[in-house]
């Protein structure tokens, strides 16, 4: 298999992350492309075998040591991203591989291009989970399919063809998880008001969540007003203030969706600085995101499934490397997390810090 790959130069992308995912200011450097990254014990709710892969006289032969899986990403300091991070080393350490990990602490994707293409020279990568920050990436992911290095990509739902060398997408449905949370915010607000919608940035993933919450709410909840939506960017103070402008410009705002994984935060201190309490729901369950639903002060997150996408690449790349055939199209579902089911998310919580504490050891 050849392992050299020539990149292009990549501008530098300061956009958002799909939903869920915001970058951080941390401008800290990455560990280097040597990382050896090591996970806590997991069951994942995958049902990928690695042994269902091949005959059993082939998967008796198979070493995974010996077939070098990596992950590449950006913007590893942030909490959301750890758990897209934990999920694909827990999982791909549970199959016997030692996974590696090509991502910047900070949200520089030329930065994270380069440590992948170091790191496929040094650990002999054949399988990558590539992270799809968006059009841009696919170019990287069909020059390593023709080097013959396996791909999948987890959050992001990819029509088939598409992306050329792309093998297998995991993803929830942003369309489906901004309806119900329109459903959960028209209930709780009685049917009538207005409803605020802001996202991270303006691309594929958060537009298909603000769009199946604002044609949601005109059916489900005709007399609920739905502003349109704006961007509180990746700047936690600012997106506070913006929150707060458009309290403050809606006397009658009863609910607010963000579709970014800061939006706690941001409506909480945004309601904080009105002194107006509001139904808001936003994505994630990051530690600090649990808190504020457990706190009273967002009435949920959506629980994409991020750990479970991830686990999934690692089981993908498994499945593949032992000459086994995957499914294209991996759609998981996403719950909304209120204080009736927040223990488990806190949980899954635990098994990332875990990861990441013996990842930093």
């Amino acid at each position: 298999m050849k392992r050299t790959l020539t990149f292009l130069l990549v501008t530098l992308m300061l956009v958002g992350l799909i939903a869920g995912c915001t970058p951080d200011t941390a401008d800290t450097t990455d560990t280097s492309a040597d990382d050896t990254s090591t996970a806590a014990d997991d069951t994942s709710s995958a049902d990928t075998s690695s042994d269902d892969a091949s005959g059993d006289d082939t998967a008796a032969a198979y070493d995974p040591l010996e077939h070098p899986i990596g992950f590449t990403m950006a913007l590893k300091s942030h909490p959301v991203v750890q758990i897209m991070i934990a999920g694909f080393l827990n999982r791909a350490e549970e199959l016997g591989y030692e996974p590696k990990l090509y991502a910047p602490d900070d949200w520089d994707i030329p930065k994270a291009y380069d440590l992948m293409e170091a790191g496929i020279v040094q650990h002999k990568i054949e399988g990558m989970v590539v992270y799809i920050f968006d059009d841009s990436v696919n170019q990287y992911i069909k020059k390593l399919s023709d080097d013959g290095i396996y791909v999948v990509t987890g959050h992001t739902k990819v029509d088939e063809g598409t992306i050329p060398g792309l093998s297998a997408w995991a993803a929830c449905d942003a369309d489906a998880y901004g309806r119900a949370a329109a459903r959960a915010i028209g209930e709780q607000i009685g049917g009538v008001g207005t409803v605020a919608v802001t996202e991270g940035s303006f691309n594929p993933t958060e537009d298909a969540a603000a769009a199946g919450f604002a044609d949601e709410m005109s059916i489900a909840y005709p007399d609920v007003v739905v502003l349109d939506p704006i961007e509180e960017g990746f700047d936690t103070p600012t997106a506070i203030d913006r929150a707060t402008a458009i309290i403050q410009a809606n006397p009658d705002i009863a609910g607010a969706f963000s579709t970014t994984g800061a939006g706690p935060s941001t409506w909480a201190g945004a309601q904080e600085n009105t002194g107006k309490q509001i139904c808001a729901i936003a994505m994630d369950y990051s530690r600090v995101n649990l808190d504020l639903v457990a706190e009273g002060k967002i009435y949920a997150v959506v629980a994409q499934p991020l750990y479970a996408e991830f686990a999934l690449c690692a089981e993908m790349l498994d499945t593949l490397l032992r000459g086994g055939e995957v499914e294209y199209n991996n759609l998981l579902e996403a719950p909304l997390v209120t204080t009736d089911n927040i223990d488990e998310y806190y949980t899954v919580l635990e098994k990332v810090e875990e990861a990441f504490e013996k990842l930093n050891n």
